[in-house]
């Protein structure tokens, strides 16, 4: 073989070896490309604690008494009294209808009684004289007692021609002016008694046994309250929904400047104890997908995901009902950049200490 031939041969070789060295050189930077680094994250131990038992729920105001006012008697409206939204004391006078035929039917009836216990005095003496019989004495006492309830009756129906307040309240809108004729079944008015005011509200029957008449709640009026205003539970209804398993609760707050009005929503919040022992973790570490929520825990620096069941809310506490326990590593921070297996660092310095 010439010399120049073993030349190439030789430089062909070379190249062939250094080729391969140099793709296999290649490779082994590509695979150590692919090897993935721990993800970076932040964790804390889910603790035990005590929650307050929060129901965040909505209500409705109601007047404490409300009525609308009807006359007792038949009549002509002579004199109307109040002022419409006004308010008025109790017994203060409404309405006055006019009184001349009820004067005159108590004249009658006082009339009629006088001349009754005059037939029953004579029926006395002569009963005391041999001329009576008990059974005129009697009958002439019956007719006595029938004039003076008849003489009752119609010093009422007088009374009634004067229409006052039941109770304190504010005046809602006449129905009716003066000159105008009613009769029993006219509406004359409505009057609302709206300090105190009530709040009725439900809550889920879970609840009832941590709920008692004296507690207080909170409510918060829309568009109206920047601060919740306290009241009172006065009654819990003894009856639950069947449709939708809750109870109906009634409580009692202030009104002194009668800015509520009966039929207004609100927010009612009510505090039904405490929750010992509850395993928190902080609000960040909840993450949802549809109706699901769970949390990324760490184990021997693997994300593992949980699904998770949670309680009440506490400032920026959430309480766990199932799926993590006390002591557990729960990812705060970058859960999102992590799946189920991944390796994770943990970055921040002492997790465990953490809240």
């Amino acid at each position: 073989m010439k010399t120049y031939q073993k030349i190439i041969i030789a430089g062909v070789i070379c190249g062939i070896g250094l080729g391969a060295v140099l793709w296999l050189r290649k490779g082994e930077e590509k695979a150590k490309g692919q090897e993935k680094e721990p993800t970076p994250v932040e964790a804390v131990q889910a603790k035990s604690g005590t929650i307050l038992r929060r129901v965040s729920t909505v209500g409705t105001l109601s007047a404490i008494q409300s009525v609308v006012l009807r006359p007792e008697v038949n009549g002509k409206i002579e004199k109307i009294y109040f002022q419409e939204g006004e308010r008025v004391k109790a017994g203060e006078p409404l309405f006055k209808i006019n009184d001349a035929l009820y004067k005159a039917k108590l004249k009658e009836a006082e009339a009629r009684l006088a001349l009754n216990k005059e037939e029953y005095n004579r029926a006395v003496k002569l009963l005391e004289k041999n001329f009576g019989t008990l059974q005129q004495r009697d009958k002439a006492f019956a007719e006595v007692q029938m004039s003076e309830a008849n003489v009752d009756e119609a010093k009422i129906r007088l009374e009634d021609t004067v229409i006052k307040a039941p109770f304190e309240g504010v005046m809602g809108l006449s129905n009716v002016s003066v000159g105008a004729f009613v009769s029993e079944s006219v509406e004359l008015v409505n009057i609302v008694d709206l300090d105190p005011i009530n709040v009725d509200f439900s809550i889920p029957e879970s609840y009832l046994p941590y709920v008692h008449p004296g507690d207080i709640v909170d409510i918060t009026i829309e568009d109206y309250d920047i601060l919740p205003v306290e009241a009172t539970i006065t009654a819990i209804s003894p009856e639950i929904d069947e449709a939708t398993r809750t109870v109906t609760l009634r409580a009692k707050m202030e009104n002194k400047e009668l800015s509520y009005r009966p039929g207004e929503f609100a927010r009612v919040l009510v505090l039904a104890g405490k929750i010992n022992d509850a395993v928190l973790v902080p609000e960040t570490a909840i993450e949802r997908e549809g109706d699901e929520e769970y949390v990324m825990l760490v184990t021997d620096n693997i994300a593992v995901r949980s699904t998770v069941s949670t309680g009440m809310h506490d400032g920026n506490e959430v309480e766990i009902t199932h799926g993590v326990k006390a002591g557990d590593l729960v990812i705060t921070a970058g859960q999102f950049k992590v799946h189920d297996g991944d390796e994770v660092t943990v970055v921040n310095q002492n997790p465990e200490k953490q809240d």
